[in-house]
Protein backbone atom coordinates (compact mmCIF):
# COMPACT_ATOMS: atom_id res chain seq x y z
CA UNK A 1 0.00 0.00 0.00
CA UNK A 2 2.90 2.38 0.68
CA UNK A 3 4.36 1.64 -2.73
CA UNK A 4 1.05 2.04 -4.57
CA UNK A 5 -2.26 2.46 -2.72
CA UNK A 6 -4.18 1.49 -5.89
CA UNK A 7 -2.39 -1.85 -6.11
CA UNK A 8 -5.01 -4.48 -7.02
CA UNK A 9 -5.95 -7.05 -4.41
CA UNK A 10 -4.68 -9.85 -6.64
CA UNK A 11 -1.21 -8.23 -6.68
CA UNK A 12 -1.24 -7.64 -2.91
CA UNK A 13 -2.26 -11.25 -2.30
CA UNK A 14 0.38 -12.53 -4.75
CA UNK A 15 3.18 -10.61 -3.05
CA UNK A 16 2.12 -11.65 0.44
CA UNK A 17 1.34 -15.23 -0.50
CA UNK A 18 -2.20 -15.07 0.87
CA UNK A 19 -5.68 -15.24 -0.65
CA UNK A 20 -7.47 -12.20 -2.05
CA UNK A 21 -10.10 -12.64 0.65
CA UNK A 22 -7.41 -12.51 3.36
CA UNK A 23 -5.84 -9.40 1.82
CA UNK A 24 -9.25 -7.71 1.62
CA UNK A 25 -9.97 -8.62 5.26
CA UNK A 26 -6.68 -7.16 6.47
CA UNK A 27 -7.22 -3.92 4.55
CA UNK A 28 -10.63 -3.58 6.17
CA UNK A 29 -9.12 -4.35 9.58
CA UNK A 30 -6.43 -1.68 9.12
CA UNK A 31 -9.09 0.86 8.14
CA UNK A 32 -11.21 -0.10 11.16
CA UNK A 33 -8.22 0.31 13.50
CA UNK A 34 -7.72 3.80 12.12
CA UNK A 35 -4.38 3.14 10.43
CA UNK A 36 -5.85 4.04 7.03
CA UNK A 37 -8.28 6.83 7.77
CA UNK A 38 -8.70 8.05 4.22
CA UNK A 39 -7.01 7.39 0.91
CA UNK A 40 -6.86 9.98 -1.82
CA UNK A 41 -5.01 11.31 -4.83
CA UNK A 42 -3.31 14.69 -4.92
CA UNK A 43 -1.01 16.77 -7.09
CA UNK A 44 2.44 15.58 -6.08
CA UNK A 45 4.69 17.77 -4.02
CA UNK A 46 7.50 17.36 -6.55
CA UNK A 47 5.20 18.54 -9.36
CA UNK A 48 4.66 21.73 -7.38
CA UNK A 49 8.40 22.16 -6.89
CA UNK A 50 8.37 21.53 -3.15
CA UNK A 51 10.61 19.94 -0.55
CA UNK A 52 10.11 18.58 2.96
CA UNK A 53 11.90 19.95 6.01
CA UNK A 54 12.07 18.23 9.40
CA UNK A 55 12.36 20.24 12.60
CA UNK A 56 12.73 18.37 15.87
CA UNK A 57 13.59 18.96 19.49
CA UNK A 58 12.29 19.00 23.03
CA UNK A 59 9.19 21.08 23.65
CA UNK A 60 8.97 23.00 26.91
CA UNK A 61 5.18 23.18 26.65
CA UNK A 62 3.05 21.56 29.34
CA UNK A 63 0.38 20.73 26.73
CA UNK A 64 1.37 18.76 23.65
CA UNK A 65 -2.21 18.98 22.39
CA UNK A 66 -1.97 22.78 22.35
CA UNK A 67 1.32 22.55 20.43
CA UNK A 68 -0.30 20.33 17.81
CA UNK A 69 -3.14 22.81 17.37
CA UNK A 70 -0.76 25.75 17.01
CA UNK A 71 1.48 23.89 14.56
CA UNK A 72 -1.58 23.16 12.41
CA UNK A 73 -2.24 26.89 11.97
CA UNK A 74 0.57 27.09 9.41
CA UNK A 75 -0.39 25.93 5.93
CA UNK A 76 3.14 24.53 5.63
CA UNK A 77 2.85 21.98 8.47
CA UNK A 78 2.43 18.49 7.02
CA UNK A 79 3.03 15.93 9.75
CA UNK A 80 4.01 15.89 13.44
CA UNK A 81 5.27 12.97 15.52
CA UNK A 82 5.07 13.10 19.31
CA UNK A 83 8.03 11.26 20.82
CA UNK A 84 9.09 10.40 24.34
CA UNK A 85 10.61 13.10 26.52
CA UNK A 86 8.25 15.73 25.07
CA UNK A 87 10.18 15.68 21.78
CA UNK A 88 8.27 16.78 18.68
CA UNK A 89 9.31 15.83 15.13
CA UNK A 90 7.66 18.31 12.75
CA UNK A 91 7.57 17.91 8.97
CA UNK A 92 6.76 20.92 6.82
CA UNK A 93 6.19 21.18 3.09
CA UNK A 94 7.89 24.21 1.54
CA UNK A 95 7.99 25.39 -2.06
CA UNK A 96 10.60 28.13 -1.57
CA UNK A 97 13.90 27.93 0.32
CA UNK A 98 13.30 31.54 1.39
CA UNK A 99 10.42 30.29 3.56
CA UNK A 100 12.70 28.07 5.65
CA UNK A 101 13.86 30.62 8.23
CA UNK A 102 10.37 31.96 8.91
CA UNK A 103 8.92 28.44 9.19
CA UNK A 104 11.64 27.37 11.64
CA UNK A 105 10.84 30.45 13.76
CA UNK A 106 7.14 29.57 13.61
CA UNK A 107 7.80 25.99 14.79
CA UNK A 108 10.06 27.20 17.62
CA UNK A 109 7.30 29.48 18.88
CA UNK A 110 4.32 27.18 18.25
CA UNK A 111 6.00 24.10 19.75
CA UNK A 112 7.89 26.02 22.46
CA UNK A 113 11.03 24.36 21.13
CA UNK A 114 14.03 26.57 22.02
CA UNK A 115 16.80 24.51 20.40
CA UNK A 116 15.51 22.69 17.30
CA UNK A 117 17.45 20.61 14.81
CA UNK A 118 16.61 21.30 11.16
CA UNK A 119 17.04 18.82 8.32
CA UNK A 120 16.14 18.97 4.62
CA UNK A 121 14.64 15.55 3.93
CA UNK A 122 16.19 13.75 0.97
CA UNK A 123 14.15 11.37 -1.20
CA UNK A 124 16.31 11.16 -4.32
CA UNK A 125 19.41 9.49 -2.87
CA UNK A 126 18.41 5.88 -3.60
CA UNK A 127 18.30 4.87 0.07
CA UNK A 128 14.76 3.51 0.05
CA UNK A 129 13.42 2.00 -3.20
CA UNK A 130 9.85 2.85 -2.15
CA UNK A 131 10.49 6.56 -1.58
CA UNK A 132 13.21 7.27 -4.12
CA UNK A 133 12.01 9.80 -6.67
CA UNK A 134 13.53 11.05 -9.88
CA UNK A 135 14.51 14.70 -9.69
CA UNK A 136 13.04 16.49 -12.71
CA UNK A 137 13.38 19.98 -14.08
CA UNK A 138 9.88 19.80 -15.53
CA UNK A 139 6.84 17.55 -15.62
CA UNK A 140 4.28 16.78 -18.26
CA UNK A 141 1.52 19.34 -17.79
CA UNK A 142 -1.65 17.99 -16.26
CA UNK A 143 -4.40 18.09 -18.86
CA UNK A 144 -8.05 18.97 -18.07
CA UNK A 145 -8.89 15.27 -18.25
CA UNK A 146 -6.05 14.42 -15.83
CA UNK A 147 -7.48 16.94 -13.37
CA UNK A 148 -11.02 15.56 -13.72
CA UNK A 149 -9.73 12.07 -12.97
CA UNK A 150 -7.76 13.34 -9.98
CA UNK A 151 -10.81 15.19 -8.69
CA UNK A 152 -12.76 11.91 -8.76
CA UNK A 153 -10.11 10.38 -6.49
CA UNK A 154 -10.18 13.08 -3.80
CA UNK A 155 -12.45 11.10 -1.50
CA UNK A 156 -11.27 7.59 -2.37
CA UNK A 157 -8.11 6.83 -4.32
CA UNK A 158 -9.16 3.18 -4.73
CA UNK A 159 -12.33 4.11 -6.60
CA UNK A 160 -12.88 1.65 -9.48
CA UNK A 161 -11.81 2.76 -12.95
CA UNK A 162 -15.25 1.95 -14.37
CA UNK A 163 -16.93 4.29 -11.88
CA UNK A 164 -14.56 7.13 -12.79
CA UNK A 165 -15.08 6.52 -16.51
CA UNK A 166 -18.87 6.60 -16.18
CA UNK A 167 -18.79 9.82 -14.16
CA UNK A 168 -16.64 11.82 -16.58
CA UNK A 169 -17.86 10.26 -19.84
CA UNK A 170 -14.76 8.53 -21.21
CA UNK A 171 -13.73 4.91 -21.63
CA UNK A 172 -12.23 2.85 -18.83
CA UNK A 173 -9.19 2.31 -21.05
CA UNK A 174 -8.64 6.07 -21.27
CA UNK A 175 -8.93 6.50 -17.49
CA UNK A 176 -6.55 3.63 -16.88
CA UNK A 177 -3.95 5.09 -19.26
CA UNK A 178 -4.10 8.56 -17.72
CA UNK A 179 -3.81 7.12 -14.20
CA UNK A 180 -0.80 5.06 -15.24
CA UNK A 181 0.83 8.06 -16.94
CA UNK A 182 0.30 10.44 -14.03
CA UNK A 183 1.51 7.91 -11.47
CA UNK A 184 4.59 6.78 -13.41
CA UNK A 185 5.49 10.32 -14.47
CA UNK A 186 5.23 11.57 -10.91
CA UNK A 187 2.67 14.34 -11.23
CA UNK A 188 0.09 12.52 -9.09
CA UNK A 189 0.69 11.24 -5.59
CA UNK A 190 -1.43 8.65 -3.82
CA UNK A 191 -1.52 9.50 -0.17
CA UNK A 192 -3.61 8.65 2.86
CA UNK A 193 -4.38 10.10 6.24
CA UNK A 194 -2.85 7.36 8.35
CA UNK A 195 -2.20 6.85 12.02
CA UNK A 196 0.45 4.25 12.62
CA UNK A 197 0.07 4.58 16.37
CA UNK A 198 -3.47 3.17 16.04
CA UNK A 199 -2.01 -0.15 14.95
CA UNK A 200 -1.10 -3.10 17.13
CA UNK A 201 2.66 -2.53 17.19
CA UNK A 202 4.91 -0.08 19.01
CA UNK A 203 6.52 2.42 16.65
CA UNK A 204 9.97 3.82 17.39
CA UNK A 205 11.89 6.51 15.52
CA UNK A 206 15.61 5.78 15.33
CA UNK A 207 18.20 8.51 14.87
CA UNK A 208 21.23 6.75 13.38
CA UNK A 209 24.55 8.61 13.12
CA UNK A 210 27.09 7.10 10.72
CA UNK A 211 30.85 7.42 10.74
CA UNK A 212 32.51 9.84 8.32
CA UNK A 213 32.83 8.42 4.81
CA UNK A 214 30.21 5.70 5.35
CA UNK A 215 28.04 4.84 2.36
CA UNK A 216 24.56 5.65 3.65
CA UNK A 217 22.84 3.91 0.72
CA UNK A 218 24.64 0.62 1.35
CA UNK A 219 23.97 0.89 5.07
CA UNK A 220 20.27 1.55 4.54
CA UNK A 221 20.01 -1.37 2.13
CA UNK A 222 21.64 -3.59 4.76
CA UNK A 223 18.95 -2.52 7.21
CA UNK A 224 16.15 -3.30 4.79
CA UNK A 225 17.64 -6.67 3.83
CA UNK A 226 18.16 -7.58 7.50
CA UNK A 227 14.54 -6.98 8.49
CA UNK A 228 12.26 -5.38 5.88
CA UNK A 229 9.20 -6.01 8.05
CA UNK A 230 10.18 -4.16 11.22
CA UNK A 231 12.61 -1.56 9.80
CA UNK A 232 10.75 0.96 7.64
CA UNK A 233 11.49 4.03 5.52
CA UNK A 234 15.13 4.99 6.18
CA UNK A 235 15.50 8.67 5.28
CA UNK A 236 18.53 10.94 5.09
CA UNK A 237 19.01 14.70 5.13
CA UNK A 238 20.78 16.67 2.42
CA UNK A 239 22.20 19.17 4.93
CA UNK A 240 23.21 16.72 7.70
CA UNK A 241 25.74 14.19 6.38
CA UNK A 242 25.78 10.89 8.20
CA UNK A 243 22.36 11.14 9.85
CA UNK A 244 19.47 8.83 9.02
CA UNK A 245 16.08 8.36 10.60
CA UNK A 246 14.47 4.92 10.50
CA UNK A 247 11.08 3.71 11.71
CA UNK A 248 11.13 0.52 13.77
CA UNK A 249 7.79 -1.25 14.22
CA UNK A 250 7.31 -4.22 16.52
CA UNK A 251 4.77 -5.71 18.92
CA UNK A 252 7.49 -6.96 21.26
CA UNK A 253 10.17 -5.08 23.19
CA UNK A 254 12.54 -8.02 22.82
CA UNK A 255 12.50 -7.56 19.04
CA UNK A 256 13.22 -3.85 19.42
CA UNK A 257 16.18 -4.52 21.72
CA UNK A 258 17.51 -7.20 19.38
CA UNK A 259 17.41 -4.91 16.34
CA UNK A 260 18.94 -2.02 18.27
CA UNK A 261 21.87 -4.23 19.30
CA UNK A 262 22.32 -5.39 15.71
CA UNK A 263 22.29 -1.84 14.35
CA UNK A 264 24.70 -0.59 17.03
CA UNK A 265 27.22 -3.30 16.08
CA UNK A 266 27.27 -2.27 12.40
CA UNK A 267 30.72 -1.07 11.40
CA UNK A 268 29.34 2.16 9.95
CA UNK A 269 27.26 3.17 12.99
CA UNK A 270 28.55 5.64 15.58
CA UNK A 271 25.34 5.96 17.60
CA UNK A 272 21.72 4.88 17.39
CA UNK A 273 19.16 6.75 19.49
CA UNK A 274 15.64 5.30 19.74
CA UNK A 275 12.57 7.31 20.69
CA UNK A 276 9.12 5.78 21.05
CA UNK A 277 6.33 7.41 19.03
CA UNK A 278 3.13 7.62 21.04
CA UNK A 279 1.08 10.06 18.98
CA UNK A 280 1.04 11.78 15.61
CA UNK A 281 -0.96 14.32 13.65
CA UNK A 282 -1.35 14.65 9.87
CA UNK A 283 -2.29 18.00 8.34
CA UNK A 284 -3.78 18.04 4.86
CA UNK A 285 -4.98 21.60 4.56
CA UNK A 286 -2.23 22.95 2.30
CA UNK A 287 -2.02 19.82 0.15
CA UNK A 288 -5.77 19.89 -0.37
CA UNK A 289 -5.78 23.60 -1.18
CA UNK A 290 -2.92 23.15 -3.63
CA UNK A 291 -4.60 20.20 -5.31
CA UNK A 292 -7.93 22.00 -5.55
CA UNK A 293 -6.22 25.11 -6.92
CA UNK A 294 -4.52 23.12 -9.66
CA UNK A 295 -7.74 21.33 -10.49
CA UNK A 296 -9.68 24.60 -10.68
CA UNK A 297 -7.14 26.53 -12.72
CA UNK A 298 -5.64 23.70 -14.81
CA UNK A 299 -2.31 25.31 -14.00
CA UNK A 300 0.42 24.90 -16.63
CA UNK A 301 3.50 23.67 -14.80
CA UNK A 302 5.21 21.36 -17.25
CA UNK A 303 6.54 21.96 -20.74
CA UNK A 304 4.50 19.39 -22.63
CA UNK A 305 0.82 18.56 -22.61
CA UNK A 306 -0.45 15.00 -22.54
CA UNK A 307 -3.22 14.74 -25.15
CA UNK A 308 -6.74 13.93 -24.04
CA UNK A 309 -8.95 11.31 -25.68
CA UNK A 310 -9.99 11.74 -29.27
CA UNK A 311 -13.56 12.77 -29.89
CA UNK A 312 -15.88 9.96 -30.90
Amino acid sequence: MYENPRMPLREISRRLGISRQAAHHRLQALAKMGVFKNLRAMVSFDYRGGFLVAIWGRSESTSVASCLERLGKSKLTYHVLVLGGNVLFVEGGLTRMSDLDSYVRFVKDAAEMPDPSVGIMCYDDGINPLTTVEVKESFVTLSPLDLKIMAMLQDDARKPVAEIADAIGVSAKTVRKHLTDMFSEGSMLFDWLWDLTSGEAMLTLLFVKLRGGADKVKFARRLLSKDPVHLICPTSFSNIPGLLIVYLSSEHMRDIRKLLRWIAKDEDVLTVTPNLIYDERMYWAEDMRATEAVIRSSKKVGKKTRPGPKAN
